[in-house]
Parts: structure tokens; C-alpha cells; sequence
């Protein structure tokens, strides 16, 4: 994959293009990176189509940056847990059991995959999928996650009824959602 570069009024912006079986261009940014898909075979011309989303692209990458820099600074006195796999799934295991009793709910199957953007998912089928990476976070926010897929057996969707149930285990959840994204910053840092 070649990267190029682009400058945007003060910022340069790495993108990269991809050509496949679309009908529309696509502008996707991960990670500070600007994705354009463009449909097979096409003779556009990738820095003017850039150029037309300046705005939308400018005010991404310098949140983005923004939200680097205050993770840089909010992480200097956090460290990553060092625990392995199977440590993990015990630890998983006892808040699995806890919350199946608290929550009056029965978890089908707990697997572990890597995950590039989620901590977590639960299926209809009463399935949950964790990140690999909860590894490196602290019993505290393993167990928020875990409360958190556990609570999507009763209600799937993140509406108010859900949160309703977040908040009756973690008042303060929006502290926790943070933090991940704090250890989010650390964990991409470190690899």
C-alpha cells in the first residue's frame, strides 16, 4: 500500500487509494489516515476529489490530533497490566458469574479475538466477544466491559433503556468510556 500526502490549509494528511467494486467514492479515516475507495477503473482525479472535502477532512484530523495530544497527556501516569491470556479469562470468568446472578441473564459462549476498534460485542445469541487486549487494562474497566456486553443480553440496542441498566452497576460510566479511550491511546502507542 503506497501512502501519499496532502496538504490541507496548515496540516499535511497521509491518504492512501484503494479501486474496487464500488458505485460511489468513499472517505474513510482510521487513525489519522484518510482512506479514498474509488470505484474500479475510474480517471478521477484523486487530490481534486480530496480537495472537495477539505472542510469535513480539516476539522477531523484536528480533532484527531487534539484527541492524540490530550491522550498523551492524560496517560503519563498510566501503566498497562501485563497479564496474560488465560489470566484474563479467569478474571473474565468471575465477573461473567457475578453478573450472570446480579443481571438474572445466561451468557451463551465467551470468545477472545483481536479487535481493532471494539472492546467487546454481544450477539442475540447471548455471545460475547472480547478484545484480546483487555490484557493490558485494569480489573476495574475489564469489569465495566464485561457489565457492559452482559447488560446487551437484555437490551441490544445503546438507547436510554440501556443505559438505565449501565448506570444501576456504574453511575459514573462516561468516566469509564474515557478511560478506555485513554488505554485505547496507550495500548496503539505500545504496539
Amino acid at each position: 500500500m503506497k501512502f501519499n500526502e496532502i496538504k490541507i490549509n496548515d496540516i499535511i494528511i497521509e491518504y492512501y487509494v484503494e479501486y474496487r467494486n464500488v458505485k460511489y467514492i468513499r472517505y474513510e479515516l482510521r487513525d489519522g489516515v484518510l482512506r479514498l475507495v474509488l470505484p474500479k477503473r475510474s480517471k478521477i482525479n484523486v487530490e481534486e476529489q480530496i480537495h472537495k472535502k477539505d472542510k469535513w477532512l480539516y476539522k477531523k484530523i484536528k480533532q484527531y490530533r487534539k484527541n492524540l495530544e490530550k491522550n498523551r497527556l492524560l496517560t503519563s501516569d498510566k501503566k498497562l497490566e501485563n497479564r496474560s491470556l488465560i489470566e484474563l479469562k479467569y478474571l473474565v470468568n468471575g465477573f461473567v458469574e457475578e453478573y450472570e446472578k446480579k443481571l438474572n441473564v445466561n451468557v451463551n459462549r465467551i470468545q477472545y479475538r483481536s479487535m481493532v476498534h471494539k472492546w467487546g460485542s454481544c450477539s442475540s445469541l447471548r455471545n460475547i466477544t472480547l478484545s484480546k487486549d483487555l490484557r493490558f487494562l485494569p480489573d476495574a474497566l475489564v469489569r465495566y466491559i464485561v457489565y457492559h456486553e452482559m447488560s446487551h443480553i437484555i437490551v441490544m440496542a445503546h438507547n436510554d433503556k440501556f443505559y438505565e441498566l449501565i448506570k444501576k452497576e456504574f453511575e459514573n460510566y462516561k468516566k469509564y468510556d474515557e478511560e478506555l479511550e485513554q488505554y485505547l491511546y496507550l495500548i496503539n502507542k505500545n504496539n
